[in-house]
């Protein structure tokens, strides 16, 4: 009975909690905590549901870790919806720092940037609030309308809506093709700007000469390619 009337009193203690100046709420199936100083950790298992004015969290299960509750370590199907920004960062395993205020995703996850009508796919994500600066890395893909680009590795700065891609990267707009060592977006233009080993393939299309040329020859793509080394 003892035992039964504590977890109540945790019950009815930590449905509002503080983090960082931030006040969360929260609802989950199962509450088990642990406040000796040192030894902090809160368990919640099943249907978890945590929320604050800037963002909704998800999961089946979360621990929160450290003074003022610094850490969220959150898994199975993870949703988080950053309110502020308007986006929902979706994976299995979800690292939170208040403090530092630092997303880390270690896996595969999925981003639906809704603000720039963006999805961004990769294995590793590490995004920095403060910074609005956001890592990617390993089979990163990014899904615009009327642009998808693909490398092994990505800076995504959101204050400049730019994004800068290295390690194998290929831009495809409409039925353009780039490649080059570096890549650089400007998400806002489409502007694209290539360093080191740049290749190309521009397709035009022109009615006239088509419709002209249609009954002697088949269609031909008119491309382009180069190859620049900067010293």
């Amino acid at each position: 009975m003892k035992n039964r009337g504590t977890l109540l009193l945790l019950i009815l203690l930590l449905p509002v909690i503080s983090v960082m100046g931030d006040n969360y709420t929260f609802s989950s199936d199962y509450l088990k905590s642990v406040m000796a100083e040192g030894k902090e950790r809160t368990l919640l298992e099943g249907n978890v549901v945590i929320s604050s004015e800037n963002k909704n969290i998800l999961a089946d299960r979360v621990e929160l870790l450290g003074k003022d509750f610094q850490f969220f370590i959150c898994r199975g199907n993870v949703s988080v919806h950053d309110l502020k920004n308007d986006f929902i960062l979706t994976s299995d395993v979800f690292h939170y720092d208040n403090e530092s205020s630092i997303i880390r995703i270690n896996g595969p996850s999925v981003m639906e940037d809704r603000k720039n009508e963006m999805i961004i796919k990769c294995g590793f994500m590490e995004n920095r609030e403060d910074e609005e600066l956001i890592i990617l890395q390993i089979g990163v893909r990014i899904l615009k309308e009327d642009l998808a680009c693909r490398s092994e590795f990505a800076v995504y700065y959101r204050d400049e809506n730019l994004l800068e891609l290295t390690g194998l990267p290929v831009v495809y707009r409409k039925d353009d093709v780039f490649r080059a060592s570096r890549i650089t977006v400007n998400l806002d233009t489409d502007e694209i700007r290539m360093e080191g080993e740049v290749q190309g393939s521009l397709l035009s299309e022109d009615k006239e000469e088509k419709e002209d040329s249609a009954d002697e020859t088949p269609e031909v793509e008119n491309s382009m390619e180069g190859s620049v080394s900067d010293e």
